[in-house]
């Protein structure tokens, strides 16, 4: 959600620019509307953000043009309301927009375009459309693995969207392959003891469940858990949320026993 510029600011950078002031206050102003504008979508008013979006975007591109790296971010923005609004085709169609404009602009393999390309599959993932996002998943783990390695935080990232993706095309074996090895890149270049490798592992845990491999999935839950509550503390949201998956594993490993205990005595 965040406009910055090159040099890392939370505003557009005007100094030494060779736009007029009329142009640089247009920034300044559209800059400011759009904090308000992400405000109101955290604060859970996506109808009232959407139309804030779309005007500054207009503006963006008015003063700024089409591939400027601010518009570009308010698209990216834009698209992400319209999903979290319900407005699905809407914002696949923008996040397709963008992804293609990033290729032509950048090419192929530029992170820009990756980062965008990543966005459209985890969108397709999640909005019915997983044989789109496996292929694209694909590509930007391929991509980023020859680029950044294979333990490079952004292609751990990767990986686990590929696998998600697998799993959402009930690719099973796939995404259990992907996430095994993930999680042993991770652990070697970052210990276990990191977001990245407690994601993975809380993915591989969600496999092994979704499989039928209750006891191995106990094991990556317990082994997550732990993990989590000694970097983030024990009453941290992802620690929490955490034990509710092995809590809920362990009822359903509970029930299981059950089961299968009263069809033996019968």
């Amino acid at each position: 959600m965040a406009w910055r510029d090159s040099s890392g600011g939370g505003q557009p950078r005007t100094s030494g620019s060779s736009r007029r002031p009329d142009q640089e206050q247009a920034i300044a102003d559209l800059a400011v509307r759009h904090e308000a504008a992400v405000k109101q979508y955290y604060a859970g008013r996506i109808d009232s953000a959407i139309p804030l979006f779309e005007q500054i975007l207009l503006g963006c591109r008015t003063v700024l043009g089409d591939r400027h790296a601010h518009t570009l971010t308010v698209e990216g923005n834009l698209a992400v309301v319209y999903l979290t609004g319900g407005r699905i085709d809407e914002g696949l169609s923008a996040l397709e927009e963008i992804h293609d404009l990033r290729q032509r602009v950048w090419g192929e393999d530029d992170p820009r375009t990756l980062t965008a390309r990543e966005c459209l599959a985890t969108a397709y993932r999640l909005h019915g459309h997983a044989d789109e996002a496996v292929s694209l998943a694909e590509t930007v783990v391929a991509a980023r693995q020859q680029v950044l390695g294979a333990s490079h935080p952004h292609t751990l990232t990767s990986r686990l969207g590929l696998a998600l993706a697998y799993a959402e095309v009930n690719a099973m074996t796939r995404a259990n392959e992907v996430l095994v090895s993930a999680l042993d890149d991770a652990c070697q270049t970052h210990g276990s003891m990191h977001r990245h490798t407690i994601a993975i592992r809380a993915a591989l845990a969600c496999c092994h469940a979704a499989t039928g491999k209750l006891m191995a999935a106990s094991v990556e839950y317990d082994h997550a858990v732990t993990d989590s509550a000694a970097l983030l503390g024990a009453d941290h949201p992802d620690t929490i949320e955490l034990q509710v998956e092995r809590d809920d594993l362990a009822e359903i490993s509970t029930k299981r026993h059950e089961t299968t205990g009263r069809e033996c005595r019968d």
